[in-house]
């Protein structure tokens, strides 16, 4: 009997040394995940990607940079209103009177608040900051969001963090007093909360009344799942309890409060009182007024139930309820209760749809920082250089080639920086395209054939006559073969030059070139190359590395050296090639010898068995569109002048380069002309190769109709 008791009481230490031992695994295991919650999960904060920040400048014309446009997409709206208030505009007379919202990036320059734009017609000669009534020069508004890339272990969603003495008393009391009245006073979980939800929904006959504090409230957030099961209550029980044993009320609630649910903004959740300032109100904390404190209080218990934007009498109840609970303890003044219990719910209105840019997203996603540097324990920004409006114009455009448009890809630049300002791609896969042809680089091609060894050895110049036309019997120029008979110019360069001179000019543009006797085949160029060779071009072999125009706000170490690609061509030669693209036939000549060609962008059409090139650029935007199929070059070339015009200021001309001059040609002799000659071009020559001698034509219908007048 002795032993048998023995076993038993051996048999029971082993039962309770294991349960002691699985007992202390689940507390260490406990308290390790809470740290781990704590320490890392809560620190991790997502990446948002905005587009370019819109800058308006004293002397802009709001019609040409689509000043109301832009509000619109930032949540502007017009009003009729004499004072517009958060999110609204209108226009008085000679001036533009906005009310910006608030916006996280205020501190880097862009505005928020009231603003007054003074109008001479439409062009712009004042902004006046209200607030501070200082006058500005220019007037930067907030960026429009592309994505936004989560962090580990969290969904994409809107959340800003920020410390606790950053966040509003009244605000902070709202909450507390709603979501957990005892909280400075419990361990983690209210008994006395429970108790009363318990009988709460035992005489209701149903679920009528939560009991779960704010730090288990934190805990399902941020480590449970959203099911409601014994076994997940328990762990959110002890979990809380565990909290609440580590760390400071302060830091639960400061955690609390970056993180709670506040409802959906378009397809993305909003999470902590910072954002959800920003997206119901347009404001930042600091300006909140006691109403909007109730109803930010008000809207957590059930975010999609008291909608202030669909149910806003629902959410009025609620919040003039909490605003009773704040005047009974002592939060607000009487005068204060009743002025915000009877003002009337106003929201924030809702922004234009999401800018979809997937293309340029992926691009920018793949050359971001691997590891983004910024403040601890904080989210992090990045600007880029896409153009909404332009790139909407152009997903449009490409809407009229229906399924062709699909398969298009369309790039916009800035050569001078390299900025991507739109950038379109049939998904996220890699250029496809295999097509080698030299056609899409011709004016390349010409390149060696306009530089003489020796300024009296000249080979080519843009009024050399070159052969006789097939089709009209009569004489070429240089450049008039290159809009009516390339291909023939084409050979006749290649044949006359040699591909030993050519295909040098061809790889310092990054062109490789493999030649057989007369042909010729490069490797397959994607449209980004393409812009990257005729970005060059446009800067007369000096331009930026095309990119996304990654800018980390807040961090002065990503202002990096920019990165150019120079090539040892002489300016001079490729400015008369953008010359001679421009296509023009003869000019006007006016006073002082200008005429309208400065004004004029390069363009080149090209098409091989794939489909289609068309290209436009000048000293400040690049245009390439690769369309497949066979559309009219007429559609195309019109698209992108279009493009090209959206994504340039104005008429800058090009800078001449030194070495260039200009003179007034004869069309019809090639020498310089005289005040009879009909037809008159003005060429630009490498200095030392213009025409010294006069037109000798007498051009008598020039001379009959001088008489005649």
């Amino acid at each position: 009997m002795a032993r048998h008791s023995k076993e038993i009481l051996s048999v029971l230490l082993s039962v309770i040394k294991v349960l002691l031992a699985l007992t202390a695994g689940y507390v260490l295991f406990t308290v390790g995940i809470v740290v781990w919650m704590f320490e890392v999960k809560l620190n991790r904060w997502p990446v948002f990607l905005y587009s370019a920040p819109f800058t308006l400048n004293v002397g802009d014309d709001i019609l040409n940079v689509k000043l109301a446009e832009h509000l619109s997409r930032i949540s502007c709206t017009k009003t009729d209103s004499a004072v517009p208030e958060i999110g609204q505009w209108n226009q008085v007379g000679s001036a533009i009177n906005v009310c910006l919202p608030y916006s996280p990036f205020r501190s880097y320059g862009m505005a928020n608040g009231p603003v007054s734009i003074g109008l001479d017609w439409n062009r712009v000669n004042s902004i006046r900051l209200m607030r501070s009534l200082n006058d500005a020069e220019a007037l930067t508004l907030e960026p429009e969001l592309l994505t936004i890339l989560p962090a580990d272990g969290y969904p994409q969603e809107f959340c800003r963090p920020l410390p606790l003495e950053h966040i509003p008393q009244l605000l902070v009391d709202a909450i507390v007093l709603t979501e957990d009245t005892r909280f400075f006073r419990h361990q983690g979980i209210d008994p006395i909360s429970i108790v009363n939800a318990l009988l709460a929904n035992i005489k209701a006959g149903r679920y009528a009344q939560g009991a779960s504090t704010i730090t288990q409230q934190l805990i399902r957030m941020t480590l449970l799942t959203p099911e409601k099961t014994l076994f997940r209550k328990i762990n959110e029980i002890v979990f809380a309890v565990s909290a609440d044993a580590i760390y400071s009320k302060k830091t639960i609630l400061e955690a609390y409060l970056n993180r709670v649910y506040f409802g959906h903004w378009g397809a993305y959740p909003v999470k902590g009182v910072a954002e959800a300032a920003q997206f119901l109100f347009g404001k930042d904390l600091s300006e909140l007024d006691p109403g909007e404190c109730g109803l930010m209080a008000a809207i957590i218990r059930a975010p999609n139930i008291i909608n202030p934007f669909k149910h806003p009498e629902r959410a009025k109840a609620r919040r003039n309820m909490i605003l009773g609970l704040l005047l009974k303890e002592g939060k607000i003044s009487r005068e204060q209760y009743d002025e915000s219990c009877s003002s009337s719910v106003k929201m924030r209105k809702s922004s234009a749809p999401a800018l979809k840019a997937p293309a340029f997203v992926e691009l920018a996603k793949e050359l971001l920082p691997r590891d983004l540097p910024g403040p601890e324990g904080a989210r992090q920004d990045v600007l880029t250089s896409l153009d909404p409006i332009l790139q909407q114009e152009a997903e449009n455009l490409l809407k009229a080639f229906g399924d062709a448009g699909l398969s298009a890809h369309v790039v916009v630049t800035n050569p001078e920086t390299g900025a991507l300002k739109a950038y379109i791609s049939p998904g996220p896969q890699k250029w496809a395209g295999t097509s080698t042809s030299l056609d899409n680089l011709l004016p390349l091609v010409f390149i060696p054939a306009l530089l003489p060894e020796r300024l009296d050895q000249v080979k080519y110049t843009l009024t050399s006559q070159v052969f006789v036309s097939q089709e009209s019997g009569g004489p070429l120029t240089f450049r008039e073969a290159f809009r009516k008979e390339r291909q023939a110019l084409f050979q006749k360069v290649w044949t006359g030059i040699g591909p030993e001179k050519i295909t040098p000019v061809l790889k310092e543009f990054g062109v490789q070139v493999q030649t057989n006797g007369d042909k010729a085949v490069t490797n397959p160029l994607s449209p980004v190359e393409i812009a990257q060779i005729y970005s060059l071009m446009a800067t007369l072999g000096n331009s930026a590395v095309l990119g996304p125009g990654i800018k980390v706000v807040g961090d002065s170490s990503s202002k990096k050296e920019e990165l150019r690609i120079r090539v040892p061509s002489n300016p001079g030669v490729i400015f008369m090639v953008n010359h001679m693209m421009k296509g023009l036939e003869t000019v006007e000549i006016k006073e002082r010898g200008q005429d309208k060609s400065e004004k004029y962008p390069s363009l080149f059409y090209s098409r091989d068995d794939q489909g289609v090139w068309s290209i436009a650029y000048s000293g400040q935007a690049a245009v390439v569109v690769r369309m497949p199929g066979t559309h009219s070059e007429k559609k195309i070339r019109k698209m992108t002048e279009k493009l090209l015009a959206g994504a340039s200021s104005g008429n800058v001309p090009q800078a001449t380069p030194e070495g260039i001059v200009f003179r007034n040609i004869c069309v019809e002799s090639g020498l310089r002309a005289t005040s009879i000659c009909s037809k008159v071009v003005r060429e630009p020559f490498l200095k030392g190769t213009q025409p010294g001698e006069w037109c000798p034509m007498r051009h008598e219908s020039k001379i009959k109709s001088s008489v005649q007048k």
